[in-house]
């Protein structure tokens, strides 16, 4: 299974963000999955990489030239392609992802994911699409889009499509029983 992991190109200041992306790349080489990510070296980027392949997974890295050429694309990946900007990059890595999984990480980890959420509710993205919500990091999205459910602008069958949990087990029965959103209708 291909799963695309969104999170930041920095590594936080609470070190359990770190070990949050070390423990998420063992699961997914541990389970013989591969990892699409942004092909990035730093932050939790690199350390989720890096963690998948220590454990036996493969990693698709997708990079924008723009970055490669800064010299910020890890090597040693399974595969890296580089792509000509970051909106074909997030197009590439929803394309070859199974499933969705945002780790912490700011505006461009947000940007990706919420992308992921929009095409599932208009019948682009078949993925399960998950919020690693460790310490509650995603809890203010949770609420967010609660509120956007309360006040007509989101579904809540697409919001129950959401899954905000850091426990692996949850994940995985979400993932075995995932069922894609219907496309919208529109009243």
């Amino acid at each position: 299974m291909k799963i695309a992991v969104f999170c930041g190109a920095n590594s936080g200041r609470d070190a359990s963000f770190a070990r949050a992306a070390q423990q998420l790349g063992a699961w997914v080489g541990q389970r013989g999955d591969t990892l699409v990510y942004g092909g990035g070296q730093m932050g939790l980027m690199g350390i989720v990489a890096k963690s998948v392949l220590a454990h036996g997974g493969q990693v698709i890295g997708v990079i924008p030239q723009i970055l490669a050429a800064r010299g910020l694309a890890m090597t040693g990946l399974t595969k890296l392609e580089v792509v000509a900007d970051m909106g074909t990059r997030k197009a590439r890595m929803l394309d070859l992802a199974e499933v969705n999984i945002a780790l912490p990480g700011g505006p461009g980890t947000l940007e990706e994911i919420t992308e992921a959420i929009s095409f599932a509710r208009i019948g682009l993205n078949s993925s399960p699409t998950v919020l690693f919500d460790l310490n509650g990091y995603y809890q203010p999205l949770r609420a967010m889009y609660q509120t956007a459910v309360g006040q007509g602008f989101f579904d809540q069958d697409a919001f129950d499509h959401l899954l905000f949990s850091a426990d692996y087990a949850a994940i995985d029965d979400f993932i075995a029983h995932y069922r894609p959103l219907g496309v919208r209708q529109y009243h």
